[in-house]
């Protein structure tokens, strides 16, 4: 009952991958992303102009449509560059994660050994979940640019086009599949756990460069101490992401279940405790923004607190991953213990 409930949880996460693909091909092809109407003295010269990737279409107020290619750059499809790269990267990401998933899914069988499934499920849900991501990144940008620009032309004010809400759905359904894949694979804690990781190195380097940004004095006097412990979270953590590869079940490095278990509990401990450090950054640079009168009285000090807040954001986000990541990790402690794979069970008399 339970591998059959495993296998539905897994065709789920598949289907709402596709469903995305779908989604993101249509957000690419079709001229929505960007809407200005145009209002004339009467409602037959009135103009609905709609921008896309490739593409702008103009509808008048006969009814009557015309699309052209871009042939000449203009504000907006500067604007709309960082999708036109990211968007076709994330359809054949799409696509490759379809295909994995469609061939390491249990209800196919195309695969008989489940280690290979697995792997392949993961892959699929890795590729889900960047896809989610290069898909959510531009069509925000071109969203704030929107909302952004609050100039009132007599001829017009730009607004959300549809294709813009399909992105956020499509982002949202393949986020969604490619995490649900990992979770029947079991192994969505160790994923997290790796994206603080990635997200602590980064804290680590925003550390480092704060210093350089403002020699010979950094205005931030403690930044030592927000370097300590990004570097102590970050190895903390790559310590977690190399015993989480020898602690899955995809993985047969270990083939007690015993073992594999403890193996996954010292993970989980080393990625709670890499997210407390990473909590702890955030804390002091709220303390250092809010108490540090140098900092008030620095004419810096507006770029030195930007960059402080952008350190503190990176800092939450992988305190979250790294907390939720090591807590799962720790509960499969507490599950019902399974017979060890090493040993063999004996006959019964």
């Amino acid at each position: 009952m339970g591998m059959d409930i495993m296998k539905m949880v897994e065709v789920v996460g598949i289907a709402l991958g596709v469903i995305g693909l779908i989604l993101t091909i249509v957000i690419c092809a079709l001229p929505t992303w960007t809407v200005k109407t145009i209002i004339a003295g009467n409602v037959a010269t009135t103009e609905v102009v709609m921008y896309g990737l490739w593409m702008s279409c103009v509808t008048q107020g006969t009814g009557k449509t015309q699309c052209e290619v871009y042939n000449y750059m203009d504000n907006w499809e500067y604007v709309l560059q960082p999708a036109r790269a990211m968007i076709p990267t994330a359809i054949i990401l799409g696509v490759l994660g379809v295909m994995f998933s469609m061939v390491g899914a249990k209800s196919t069988n195309c695969i008989k050994d489940k280690t290979s499934q697995a792997k392949l499920i993961i892959i699929a849900g890795i590729l889900f979940i960047l896809d989610g991501i290069l898909i959510i990144i531009p069509v925000s940008l071109v969203a704030r640019s929107i909302i952004s620009d609050s100039s009132t032309q007599i001829e017009g004010k730009f607004e959300l086009g549809a294709s813009l809400y399909i992105g956020w759905v499509a982002a949202a359904l393949l986020l969604i599949g490619g995490v649900t894949l990992c979770i029947t694979v079991g192994v969505f804690g160790w994923m997290m756990g790796i994206f603080g990781w990635i997200l602590s190195l980064v804290a680590s380097a925003l550390s480092v460069s704060i210093p350089f940004m403002h020699y010979p004095e950094p205005h931030y006097r403690h930044i030592w101490m927000v370097l300590m412990t990004t570097s102590i979270s970050s190895i903390l953590g790559a310590l977690g992401v190399m015993g989480s590869i020898f602690g899955t079940r995809c993985c047969n490095c270990i083939k007690s279940n015993r073992i594999r278990v403890k193996a996954r509990f010292i993970v989980g401990i080393f990625f709670i405790l890499a997210g407390i450090l990473q909590f702890t950054t955030v804390f002091l640079v709220d303390h250092y923004l809010r108490m540090d009168v140098h900092l008030q009285l620095s004419p810096f000090a507006l770029f030195t607190q930007h960059k402080l807040v952008i350190l503190a954001e990176v800092c939450r986000w992988s305190a979250s991953m790294l907390l939720i990541g090591g807590t799962i990790l720790c509960c499969c402690i507490f599950k019902r213990n399974q017979p060890d794979s090493t040993t063999t069970t004996s006959t019964s008399r």
